[in-house]
């Protein structure tokens, strides 16, 4: 049996009716099915069994031992609510920022099939939530718009914070785009492409633009994602960020400031040691911050900073 999803605004269930007709293989018209609540729904241990794939387990583990939240998403490229799912809802801007600080393992039915028996899949799209505690805590078996399920995300998570962000998305600058705005490339390439800007956003107001190149944040000359990620994550809401880019197609440097947004995340439980990245610009404020939260404190030196 197949199933046929579509949108009822550019088709009738009577003309696909009549093309399968026509194909000469029968018809039943069937009730979408329609999201389901949590309430009542008995929360149970998230499985790993021993013959999953190595690029879910090593996923599973490391938000297990960093005790993240993990949601679990079963699709297939053909199940048209599965597609939607992905496109409409998780894609969704909101959805995206309370995202932040959570695991989401895509898993494809079709080349997974054992691991969706495990989880006792039977059909798509069937989405797992589960809790910083390795507990599901919800399941989705159908397509549903993001506000509800920011609502189950949210009820998953239980806790939140606020933490600073830029509302950028960025890329390696490619050889290309290196070579036009002058950067030079000795180990690794200077610099960030900006892919995407969010509208009203920390960067959107300081004038960054897509295919602009960052080169520095605050003291922080920036080669990877990780370098903005731990340069935020000892920034505060709020916070003037000096920073350096290059516009495309030009090897002239301009400067601006960002007033750094917020952005409200999934809070990670953790100990009270925390190793974190910081340079030397911002190591004072990382010691300070440190301490007014009572974390011990892990300091190394090494590259040329030293």
């Amino acid at each position: 049996m197949v199933t046929i999803t579509y949108d009822d605004k550019k088709t009738s269930p009577e003309k696909l009716a009549a093309i399968i007709a026509a194909l000469e293989y029968g018809v039943k018209e069937v009730p979408v099915v329609k999201a389901e609540s949590n309430k009542g729904f008995t929360p149970f241990p998230a499985p790993l069994p021993d013959d999953a794939p190595k690029a879910f387990a090593d996923s599973f583990k490391a938000a297990r031992a960093a005790g993240k939240p993990i949601i679990i998403d079963f699709w297939a490229t053909w199940c048209a609510p599965c597609v939607q799912l992905k496109k409409k809802t998780l894609e969704d801007p909101e959805v995206v920022k309370q995202l932040e600080g959570i695991e989401v393992i895509y898993v494809n039915l079709d080349e997974h099939p054992e691991l969706a028996k495990a989880y006792g899949v039977s059909s798509i799209p069937d989405v797992f939530f589960i809790n910083a505690q390795g507990k599901v805590v919800d399941r989705l078996k159908a397509f549903e718009e993001p506000k509800p399920f920011l609502e189950r995300v949210k009820k998953m998570v239980g806790k939140t914070e606020k933490t600073a962000t830029l509302g950028i998305d960025t890329a390696v600058p490619s050889d290309e785009t290196a070579s036009a705005v002058g950067l030079t490339n000795k180990v690794r390439v200077l610099g960030r492409l900006v892919t995407k800007v969010e509208p009203e956003s920390a960067a959107a107001k300081a004038g960054l633009k897509v295919d602009d190149v960052i080169l520095r944040l605050g003291s922080n000359d920036l080669y990877s994602a990780d370098d903005i990620a731990d340069f935020l994550s000892v920034s505060k809401p709020g916070d003037q960020v000096p920073l350096v880019f290059k516009r495309s197609g030009s090897s002239e440097e301009y400067e601006a400031t960002a007033t750094l947004g917020e952005v409200e995340v999934a809070a990670v439980p953790g100990s009270r040691l925390v190793w974190q990245y910081s340079s030397l610009g911002q190591l004072p404020g990382a010691l300070e911050q440190a301490r007014a939260e009572k974390k011990k404190v892990l300091v190394g030196l090494s590259g040329a900073e030293t």
